[in-house]
C-alpha cells in the first residue's frame, strides 16, 4: 500500500510540474508572437507625404509673448520687456521701491539707454534723445538732434552737459 501511495504521490507532483511548464510555454509563446508582430507594424505615416498631417511638436527652446515681468520674491516687479503699438521696444529695470532707474529701448527716434535719479527723473542718456531740442552752436548754426548722443540732465531736469 505504501508504495501505491507513494507513487500516487508521485504522479501528483509530476503532473503539477507539467501544469507549470505549460503555463510558463504559453507564456513564452504568446510574448515571442507579440515581438514579432510589433516587428511586422509598418510607419503609419509611410507615403501621406501629401496628406496634411499633424504639426510638429511644439519647440520649447522658444518662448514667445507680448510682455515679460520680472518680479521679486515679494512680487514687486523689478524688471519689464514689453513693446507698445506704435513698434518700440524697453526693457525697463526697477529699484526696490518700484520706480524705474534704467531702461534700454529702441524707438522710432533709434535705440537709447537711459538712466534715471531716484525720483524717476532722466539724468543721462546714451543714444537717440528727443528731450533735448535743437541748438544753436557757436558759429550760429542751428544743429538738430543728432542720431547719436550723451546728454546729462541735473535734477530739475536742465541740460548739464552733451556730445555731440
Amino acid at each position: 500500500m505504501d508504495e501505491i501511495r507513494d507513487l500516487s504521490c508521485r504522479l501528483e507532483k509530476l503532473e503539477a510540474q507539467n501544469r507549470r511548464l505549460r503555463k510558463v510555454f504559453i507564456l513564452l509563446l504568446i510574448a515571442a508572437g507579440a515581438l514579432v508582430m510589433m516587428g511586422q507594424l509598418r510607419n503609419p505615416l509611410r507615403g501621406l507625404e501629401g496628406v496634411a498631417q499633424a504639426p510638429p511638436p511644439i519647440d520649447y527652446g522658444k518662448l514667445r509673448a507680448q510682455a515679460f515681468i520680472l518680479t521679486d520674491d515679494r512680487g514687486h516687479e523689478r524688471a519689464s520687456l514689453v513693446t507698445d503699438g506704435s513698434g518700440s521696444v524697453f526693457l525697463v529695470m526697477f529699484d526696490k521701491d518700484g520706480k524705474p532707474r534704467a531702461d534700454l529701448q529702441v524707438s522710432n527716434y533709434g535705440p537709447s539707454i537711459n538712466f534715471y535719479d531716484p525720483n524717476a527723473k532722466t539724468r543721462l542718456v546714451i543714444g537717440s534723445t528727443t528731450l533735448v531740442g535743437s541748438h544753436v552752436a557757436k558759429d550760429g548754426i542751428v544743429e538738430k538732434n543728432p542720431p547719436s548722443s550723451i546728454v546729462m540732465f541735473d535734477s530739475s531736469g536742465g541740460l548739464l552737459w552733451r556730445t555731440p
